[in-house]
C-alpha cells in the first residue's frame, strides 16, 4: 500500500483575519485590541481541544505584532524557551501544559519580569489553567489573567474555513467535493487542511481535478483497498 505523506503546508500566512472564528469572535476581538491597543500587564490564556485553532492564533499573534514594530518572544510548550525570547516584552507560549518543570519556572519567573514592565504574555492550552499539570506558582497566575474558551468549528464552519483556504491558495474545488472530504476524512481542521493542500498537489500531477472520483482514488490510496470501497460516482 503506497501512502502520500501527511503535511501540513500554509502557502498562505496564517492571520487573525483569516481566522475562522465561529463562535471564537471575542477571543480575535480581544487579541486585536492586544496588538492594536495593549494594556499593562496583559495577561491570555486561549484554551480547547485540539484542532480548535490555538496554533493558528498564536503564528498569526505572531505576524501581527511583528508587524506592529513589537517583535514577540515565542515559546513552543514542548522545547526549551531561549533566553531571548522570555526577555520580548510580548511573550507567546503555545501548549504551555507541555512544558517541562525547568521551562515551566523559566516561564513563571519570565511573566514576574513582564508584569513590572507592563508586557503581555498570551498562552495556549488544551485545558483551563485550574486543570493544567503545572506548578501552582505558574496555574494560579495563569488564573489571574483573562481565559477564553476556543469551540471547534461545527462542519458548516470547517467548510467556509475549507473554501476561504481554497480561494486564497488558488485551488479550483466545488463544494460538492469538499463536502465529500469532510464526510470521509477526519474531521479536525489542520487534518482536513493538510488534504486540500495534498489534493491540490494530485490534481496538479495527475491532471486532473479535484472532484469526487479523484477525492475517492485519494482516500483509497491513504486507507489502502482494504478498508474503503469504490463508490459509484
Amino acid at each position: 500500500m503506497r501512502q502520500l505523506a501527511l503535511q501540513i503546508q500554509n502557502a498562505a500566512p496564517r492571520t487573525l483575519e483569516n481566522f475562522v472564528c465561529g463562535r471564537n469572535a471575542e477571543v480575535v476581538h480581544a487579541l486585536k485590541q492586544a496588538v492594536e491597543a495593549p494594556q499593562r500587564d496583559t495577561l491570555i490564556t486561549l484554551w480547547g481541544p485540539p484542532g480548535s485553532g490555538k496554533t493558528h492564533l498564536v503564528e498569526a499573534m505572531e505576524g501581527a505584532l511583528q508587524a506592529a514594530g513589537r517583535a514577540p518572544g515565542l515559546v513552543r510548550g514542548r522545547t526549551l524557551p531561549t533566553p531571548e525570547s522570555l526577555q520580548a516584552r510580548v511573550l507567546l507560549i503555545d501548549d504551555v501544559d507541555c512544558l517541562n518543570a525547568v521551562a515551566a519556572e523559566a516561564v513563571f519567573h519570565a511573566w514576574n519580569r513582564l508584569r513590572d514592565r507592563g508586557g503581555v504574555l498570551i498562552c495556549t492550552a488544551q485545558d483551563a489553567p485550574a486543570a493544567l499539570p503545572l506548578a501552582a506558582e505558574l496555574s494560579s497566575r495563569l488564573a489571574w489573567g483573562a481565559l477564553f474558551r476556543l469551540h471547534p468549528l461545527d462542519d458548516q464552519e470547517k467548510l467556509l474555513a475549507l473554501q476561504a483556504r481554497a480561494t486564497v491558495e488558488g485551488i479550483p474545488i466545488a463544494e460538492e467535493a469538499l463536502r465529500y472530504l469532510l464526510s470521509r476524512w477526519p474531521r479536525d481542521l489542520p487534518s482536513l487542511m493538510s488534504a486540500l493542500t495534498l489534493l491540490d498537489g494530485l490534481s496538479l500531477s495527475s491532471k486532473r481535478a479535484i472532484t469526487i472520483p479523484l477525492i475517492r482514488d485519494f482516500l483509497l490510496t491513504q486507507a489502502g483497498d482494504t478498508t474503503l470501497e469504490p463508490l459509484c460516482d
